[in-house]
């Protein structure tokens, strides 16, 4: 059995890597710990943020918003509410002006810390805790390396 310090201190490294807010020297994923997601989008316009390749595809607010989607789903759950899954949804924020992205940023970091804060050792970590926070770790890399793939090609064209 993992003793829950480890568990959780790794899930802990992990997010910060991937959310963007480490100062740590050790990175795992990515170049640098600022390299994630907060990282790298807290330095975009909105207009870059709004920007899509194509009409039908996703901008680089609108995984910003699915990310946000999933970390209040995640929080939502750890509280032991069964959220409703509105994946369709959590893809409307598409496009977004200076305060829109300047509030999506806010509550994807609030968010975000509030999550991670309960990622404490002292508190249970049954197996179904552990396989939501695993899902939601790997399904917010996923969406950096979205967010990243996009902002190279938005600004190539």
């Amino acid at each position: 059995m993992i003793e829950p310090a480890v568990l959780t201190t790794s899930l802990r490294t992990l997010m910060a890597e991937t959310f963007g807010v480490s100062d740590s020297p050790d990175n795992y994923m990515l170049e640098s710990g600022r390299a994630g997601l907060m990282g790298t989008i807290n330095a975009l316009s909105a207009a870059t943020a709004s920007a899509a390749l194509t009409p039908d595809e996703p901008t680089i607010a609108s995984h910003c918003g699915h990310n946000l989607f999933l970390l209040s789903f995640f929080s939502a759950f750890e509280q032991g509410h069964t959220p409703p899954a509105d994946w369709p949804g959590s893809w409307s924020t598409g496009v977004v002006d200076e305060a829109g992205w300047a509030a999506l940023r806010a509550q994807l970091q609030t968010t975000y810390d509030t999550v991670v804060a309960r990622f404490t050792p002292d508190s249970p970590w049954p197996e179904q805790r552990v396989g939501a926070a695993i899902l939601l770790l790997a399904h917010s890399a996923y969406h950096v390396g979205q967010v990243r793939q996009l902002l190279t090609a938005v600004q190539a064209k």
